[in-house]
């Protein structure tokens, strides 16, 4: 049929939501960690008949970028994360290559380092922004550390747990930290008993300065999983004995607290 003097529309997007009857309507798409292809169709009405026409495309899967900031480089935001105190698990384990658990199981939560003495831990945020540079605010008096790195750097913690080798000290964040992010990455170590690569792994490099969660001489950490909500994070950390090579690791759940 031909249409003349069209005087309805009606867009299906495909996608569940409800038919749009504007002549040039803007329609969001979710997107998922894959990439997800839609029919669109339009259906125009008039006296003189109806016409439908449809077209596929495809929305792009979600990126690790939106997923740690929020944004896109082009449409910029910042999101703001901190350690999960709340959290189901919470683990130090040997920089290995299996990360084997150093602490009981009863140990393993969230929780748990409030308490061993470094309860500020949780206040910490760090705020990632699209446009690759960060921001770490410390809201208890310090940030959380490695007994190593203070006495490589002559700091006086605040408070410490020897056995885990972990402090919280007076440490002033960087003001001008950048990051990047790492997909399918084969990430070698160096930890005093040898390399140790971890295979096909998301990680974020940090540079001027930058960290997230836990500051030490390494300047990367694995990325196990990512959403806009959570994020489970591989954090190594030197020990006293060793020097200031990794030898432990600190597994954490980050939650996202907000996006800018």
């Amino acid at each position: 049929a031909v249409v003349t003097n069209d005087t309805k529309y009606e867009w299906d997007f495909g996608d569940g939501s409800i038919i749009n009857t504007l002549h040039t309507p803007v329609h969001p798409y979710k997107q998922f960690d894959n990439a997800k292809d839609y029919t669109v169709s339009l259906t125009i009405k008039g006296p003189g008949g109806l016409v439908t026409v449809s077209q596929k495309i495809t929305i792009p899967a979600k990126t690790k970028l939106q997923y740690l900031t929020g944004g896109t480089a082009t449409a910029q935001k910042s999101r703001t994360w901190r350690i999960n105190q709340k959290a189901a698990f919470l683990d130090v384990a040997l920089a290995d290559a299996n990360l084997t658990s150093q602490i009981p199981s009863s140990y393993r939560i969230g929780g748990i380092l409030a308490s061993v003495g470094l309860a500020n831990a949780y206040k910490d945020v760090f705020v990632f922004k699209s446009d690759g540079t960060m921001k770490m605010t410390s809201n208890g008096g310090g940030v959380l550390t490695s007994l190593a790195y203070c006495m490589g750097n002559s700091i006086n913690p605040l408070s410490s747990y020897a056995e885990l080798g972990l402090a919280y000290a007076p440490i002033t964040p960087s003001t001008n930290a950048t990051f990047t992010i790492n997909e399918h990455k084969n990430y070698t170590l160096t930890t005093p008993v040898g390399n140790v690569t971890y295979t096909d792994v998301m990680t974020i490099s940090f540079t001027n300065g930058g960290f997230l969660g836990l500051r030490d001489f390494t300047n990367e950490c694995i990325v196990k999983n990512i959403t806009d909500n959570s994020m489970d994070v591989v954090l190594f950390y030197a020990h006293p004995k060793y020097g200031t090579k990794p030898m432990l690791a600190l597994v954490v759940t980050m939650e996202a607290i907000g996006t800018n």
